[in-house]
């Protein structure tokens, strides 16, 4: 495995869509956001083109100057043990986060986050020999990332996977907010809400401008086969949000599953032991990966595609 970090600049302003209309509406705020990407032992400089897999880290960590959460994730491990090259970002600028008090680990899945996605997407097409179209995958946070840079339609998608998916910015992330409400502050500064009389933010969906992948993901479109793991028990996701997303986009004859396990809590990938005999290779750098039936029920699913 070779791991590289790399900067990409992303602008940070959201255009504020009720400013005067003989008032500039939108402005470059240029930042430095931090990018991560995995290369496979079989990866060369020219010949074949290596699989490329966008995993989106969850709000449990971040994508640093010389870490980042995924590398330690077992799917990522296999994933890399197995020929593909596996990428993140932090998806927030550590500058812009500071200079607006936003926690680092909550980019919330916003326009900044997808921008981010898309300037590290093209980074590593242009530095690294890689196939152009890719894998999405993520977990909880990475859940609304991954669905916000799918529906964005700015670069080629095979197909989109991840675990106990966060998918409804309202219900999800200004109600019930993980991090003693950190993700619904980042929310509100990053989209400018209102406040009320006691300092609290207003939420206004128009002001997320299609931010919001459960109110697309309910009206039953959506453009890639998609896959969520999650379980019945998730006390921080709603496994019947998700559960509503994947039903609305089946009724109308999208390829969409959710795969459910009755317990585990927001860990779906920890659930189970370890199964026996995994179809794909788990030696990466002299070690034995011990892979659970989430792991390897989305490593089928992404090779089914490619």
């Amino acid at each position: 495995m070779r791991k590289i970090h790399f900067t990409v600049d992303v602008n940070c302003y959201i255009p504020d869509i009720h400013a005067p209309e003989d008032a500039l509406q939108d402005f470059e705020e240029l930042y430095a956001d931090n990018g991560c990407i995995l290369l496979p032992d079989s990866y060369t400089e020219d010949g074949v083109p290596t699989r490329l897999v966008i995993n989106c880290h969850g709000a449990g960590g971040t994508v640093s100057t010389d870490d980042s959460q995924i590398e330690g994730q077992v799917i990522t491990r296999y994933l890399l043990a197995n020929g593909y090259a596996v990428m993140d970002v932090n998806g927030l600028p550590d500058a812009y986060a500071e200079k607006y008090g936003i926690d680092i680990r909550n980019n919330i899945g916003s326009p900044i986050a997808v921008r981010s996605y898309v300037k590290a997407y093209f980074y590593c097409m242009e530095h690294f020999n890689l196939k152009p179209d890719v894998f999405v995958h993520g977990g909880s946070m990475g859940g609304i990332s991954g669905a916000n840079l799918v529906l964005c339609g700015c670069i080629p998608v095979i197909a989109h996977s991840a675990y106990c998916p966060v998918l409804d910015t309202y219900n999800e992330i200004f109600l019930h907010p993980w991090s003693g409400g950190l993700p619904k502050t980042a929310m509100g500064k990053i989209y400018r809400f209102d406040k009320d009389e006691n300092g609290g933010y207003i939420y206004d969906e128009d002001k997320l401008c299609g931010f919001n992948p459960a109110k697309r993901m309910q009206k039953g479109w959506y453009p890639v086969p998609v896959k969520f793991w999650q379980c019945a028990d998730d006390p921080v996701v709603s496994w019947d949000i998700t559960k509503s997303c994947i039903d609305s986009i089946r009724a109308v004859g999208g390829i969409s599953y959710l795969r459910t396990f009755p317990t585990g809590g927001h860990e779906p990938q920890l659930y189970g032991a370890p199964i026996d005999n995994p179809c794909g290779n788990t030696l990466l750098d002299g070690c034995r990966l011990e892979i659970t039936p989430a792991v390897e029920e989305t490593f089928i699913w992404i090779r089914n595609f490619g």
